[in-house]
């Protein structure tokens, strides 16, 4: 949500139609049925339903059939009879009658082919044919029942499985007449592109170049013919790939050198490159550099994959290069692992991998760390206005709306500042002349102490309704700016921000003034993991400097494609994206590592706290 900041359904009509049919010159007009007498019937429809459904729960479904026929017979105004009919259908097949299930699922298509159940009865149909052992009509029901619900993430992997599994269990010969079939010959491409896709990802290149060629020679739209061709590339490119030979995309050169090769030493680190005694399974490292530019990266991907036949590809790390990368990796199906924060990179398809913390996961952690341990419920926000601050401002509040903080207050200032006088005061009310009412409020309010004491300052006092102030900026900028809210008398606060904060002259410059302020960090060389001070010894002893994030995130990603293609003896593209999928067991510098089903990487953030003069670990 982008927000414009500042803290100062019609009813539908229905239309009733009469249609009049005519026979010769005499009207015949349809028999009224009273509207008292159809509300009494709908309701005993819906005590009948009720009552099927709790026998449906309790998987009584003998019982279920009986009640919800009698309601499909005798009720035909009850507005929940496509409801009923598909779970008579669906009672049929758990009673064992396959056929009379996929006799009344096919009625229920024909009779309701644009309600919201439609993908459950497709998903019924392809259950009755397996049942009845027409494999080929099963699959192409799950593949249409996977075409509607294109948004149910949950349902599309659960169908993908169980098409996975039919397929993997079958002879590829019953697949071979699925187009000779009338009600799903339009299909036919999808479920031959389907077919060779999973021989694919199951290393069974022969049977993916037999599939692939039927696409090929159907009478299809060129579309699906030139898909057909795109595979017989890729069997041949699987066919031909070298294992243990990896390819590597990053900025070498230009503006983002410095970054690429932080990752780069990281991956030599994490190869062993360095080591007198080369370990027994050994990877070939292949580096291209991008400089940058997505045009370079995509290009350099495409040599990597078609002429020297790299198994995998790790990178980009920029945002604007990602993108463009990753949708070519999944075009020319090899696994890539990229390095960057850009939001929904792995939603370029199921080739896309991701081995770095997003800012939404992040920013998540921090805020749930205020409101469920720390109890924390107003907030706070102080941003620069630039296109990161706007950037972590948003999310951050979109974040509190989600998980249930307020946001009291929020100010912007200039990138460029170095003095936040004016921001700060109209954080506290302090900016702004008060009303005299509003003053007059707080005289009224002030307690017996402080009129004896006379600690009653002539000046106004700084309304602080927030407990966490959030700086998403980086360290120079909070050690300009904690003194100054010090200063204003915002104290007993807890400060917040992003990992940017993670450095030691923040402490050297304003320790004082941020004590117990919280941070995320995707890496934390002082936590005190043995693999943690092994890799920081080994990365000063051979680059004289201490590693960051993207070191450890290049050492921990070489040392992941290692581990899976050593112990799954992986020797394709298809079987390193599985192995990856699968591995759920990976101790990394930077944390557990494993990725979802859409390859994002699913590792908390580290969340560092100051104490004293360093930075330790929250929790």
């Amino acid at each position: 949500m982008i927000r414009s900041v500042c803290l100062n359904k019609a009813v539908p009509t229905v239309m009733v139609g009469i249609a009049f049919f005519l026979t010769g010159c005499r009207a015949i007009v349809p028999e009224r049925v009273p509207p008292k007498k159809v509300a009494v019937a709908v309701q005993s429809a819906s005590s009948l339903h009720q009552a099927a459904n709790t026998y449906y729960e309790k998987e009584q479904f003998k019982e279920a059939l009986g009640l919800l026929e009698r309601v499909s017979r005798e009720y035909p105004y009850y507005g929940g009879l496509p409801t009923v009919r598909f779970q008579i259908a669906s009672a049929y097949k758990h009673l064992g009658k396959h056929s009379r299930s996929k006799d009344d699922a096919r009625k229920w298509l024909k009779k309701y082919p644009r309600h919201s159940l439609k993908g459950e009865v497709l998903i019924l149909l392809g259950e009755n044919f397996k049942a009845l052992g027409d494999n080929p009509r099963a699959f192409a029901y799950w593949l249409k029942g996977k075409n509607e619900c294109p948004g149910d993430l949950k349902r599309q992997a659960y169908l993908e499985e169980k098409m996975e599994d039919l397929l993997m269990a079958s002879e590829i010969e019953t697949f071979e007449g699925i187009a000779g079939y009338s009600d799903l010959s339009d299909s036919a491409p999808q479920v031959y592109h389907e077919m060779a896709t999973i021989f694919l990802k199951n290393n069974e290149p022969e049977k993916a170049k037999i599939v692939s060629s039927w696409l090929v020679q159907s009478k299809s739209k060129p579309s699906w013919v030139s898909a057909g061709r795109d595979l017989l590339e890729r069997v041949e490119d699987e066919k031909g790939v070298r294992p243990g030979v990896v390819g590597c995309l990053l900025p070498l050169s230009g503006p983002f050198a410095i970054y690429g090769e932080e990752v780069l030493k990281g991956i030599q680190l994490g190869m062993e490159m360095f080591s007198e005694t080369r370990p027994g399974f050994d990877l070939e490292l292949l580096i291209r550099d991008t400089e940058g530019e997505p045009e370079k990266a995509v290009a350099a991907l495409e040599d990597l994959v078609r002429n020297e036949k790299v198994i995998t590809v790790i990178g980009p790390l920029l945002t604007r290069t990602a993108g463009q990368a990753a949708r070519k990796a999944q075009e020319l199906g090899v696994p890539i692992i990229t390095i960057t924060q850009k939001e929904g990179i792995t939603e370029e398809g199921d080739m896309i991998f991701r081995n770095f913390l997003t800012p939404s996961r992040e920013v998540k952690s921090l805020v749930r760390a205020a409101i469920y341990e720390m109890e924390k419920k107003r907030f706070a926000i102080l941003y620069p206005d630039n296109t990161y601050g706007r950037f972590f401002m948003n999310l951050f509040w979109d974040t509190l709306d989600e998980i249930g903080g307020t946001v009291t207050a929020v100010e912007s200032y200039n990138p460029d500042d170095t003095d936040f006088p004016d921001e700060i005061k109209k954080m506290i009310g302090l900016y702004y002349p008060r009303p005299a009412s509003f003053v007059e409020k707080l005289e009224e309010m002030r307690t017996y102490e402080e009129e004896e004491g006379e600690i009653y300052s002539d000046e106004p006092e700084p309304i602080i309704d927030f407990d966490v102030v959030f700086i998403p900026d980086n360290y120079q900028r909070v050690a300009m700016i904690a003194p100054q809210l010090a200063y204003h008398d915002v104290t007993g606060v807890l400060l917040m921000g992003t990992s940017l904060w993670q450095s030691p002259e923040l402490l050297e410059t304003a320790s004082d003034y941020v004590q117990g302020a919280i941070f995320p960090s995707g890496f934390f060389k002082g936590s005190g993991e043995p693999g943690v001070e092994l890799f920081v010894r080994g990365y000063m002893a051979n680059f004289e400097s201490s590693p960051g994030i993207l070191a450890a995130a290049g050492y921990d990603t070489i040392r992941l494609i290692k581990y899976v293609m050593e112990y799954e003896g992986v020797r394709t593209r298809t079987g390193l994206q599985r192995g990856l999928l699968r591995c759920m067991d990976f101790a990394g510098v930077t944390g557990m590592i494993f990725f979802n089903s859409h390859g994002d990487l699913e590792n908390e953030p580290i969340l560092l706290t100051v104490s004293g003069r360093k930075m330790t670990v929250f929790r």
